[in-house]
């Protein structure tokens, strides 16, 4: 089985949060389709609450997309959570700038924190949500601040690659 991209990172150097191009892929028509990597959190040393994370993605899909999106130069087309609860996988169709991108991860982040209390997750209804009741806007505005607290850095993928031996040795 060959391996994931993010198999081929050293997740035990890798900063957060941070921005990194993940992975550059071209469609049959030849459009250019990115796959960035939003970390949060340092893997293994952390992860975000279950309540928070799906909160934060309700909104965080449409900030990003607000603060990134430019007609005919490039477009989000899906913001997800990963797995290990460390970050978000965001991809897009075009080609955007690293500090283009950690500058709208900012602004979402600003956008969260700044949420009044009692507001409204957006599409968190039985009808839109798959599960409409896992929300939390505390925990999402403290990821938020978290971020912003910290600082966002951008990383580059050969910055952390892992070596082919290592990845040997670990199979």
């Amino acid at each position: 089985m060959p391996l994931v991209d993010s198999f081929l990172v050293d997740h035990t150097i890798m900063p957060a949060p941070s921005v990194r191009l993940a992975k550059v892929m071209k469609t049959p028509l030849g459009d250019e389709i990115e796959v960035w990597d939003l970390r949060i959190k340092k893997p293994n040393q952390g992860m975000m609450p279950e309540k928070g994370i799906h909160t934060f993605e309700h909104f965080f899909a449409g900030f990003m997309r607000e603060h990134l999106n430019e007609k005919g130069v490039v477009e989000v087309i899906d913001i997800s959570p990963m797995g290990c609860k460390t970050g978000f996988y965001m991809s897009l169709i075009g080609k955007a700038d690293a500090g283009k991108v950690a500058d709208a991860f900012r602004a979402s982040m600003e956008d969260i924190y700044s949420l009044p209390e009692g507001t409204v997750v957006p599409a968190s209804n039985p009808y839109q949500c798959g599960s409409c009741k896992l929300h939390s806007l505390e925990e999402a505005k403290d990821i938020a601040k978290e971020v912003l607290d910290k600082g966002i850095v951008i990383t580059l993928s050969e910055d952390i690659a892992l070596d082919p031996a290592k990845i040997k040795d670990l199979a």
